[in-house]
């Protein structure tokens, strides 16, 4: 298996715990917080992971997470470079904030935004990149 097939399974798995955790999410209950951001974590990371060996499979060599988001909306592999960016400073910043407000806003964004935007990646990764790497 290639390393970029290995990440996708990997990505897939993550973006499925994502996406019932989005489902389940309650926000009254604080595992549910937890496991919503934790999950989104993971997702996020494998996710620009995946962009990261697209690009080296086109020639680019990028390893740095901005740089590899900036690339990909450059080049039309993603469309909306700006949720990639708040992605990225969201999964930045969720070990570190304490401001409740603040989490609730990001917690808002995993379930809508954030959602959508991997949920689009995801359907692009298995129909485009997945028959390009085999």
């Amino acid at each position: 298996m290639t390393r970029i097939n290995e990440r996708i399974e990997n990505f897939n798995r993550a973006y499925k715990i994502y996406s019932d955790a989005t489902k389940a999410f309650d926000k009254e209950n604080q595992l549910s917080h937890m496991a919503l951001i934790q999950s989104f974590e993971v997702c996020f990371e494998l996710a620009w992971k995946v962009l990261k060996d697209y690009l080296y499979l086109n020639g680019l060599d990028i390893r740095l997470p901005k740089q590899v988001i900036k690339e990909a909306f450059s080049t039309n592999v993603i469309e909306n470079g700006q949720i990639w960016i708040d992605m990225l400073n969201a999964r930045n910043t969720t070990s570190h904030e304490y401001n409740m407000d603040k989490i609730d806003n990001l917690l808002l964004n995993m379930t809508t935004s954030f959602q959508k935007e991997l949920e689009i990646f995801q359907k692009w990764v298995n129909k485009e990149i997945t028959k390009e790497a085999k």
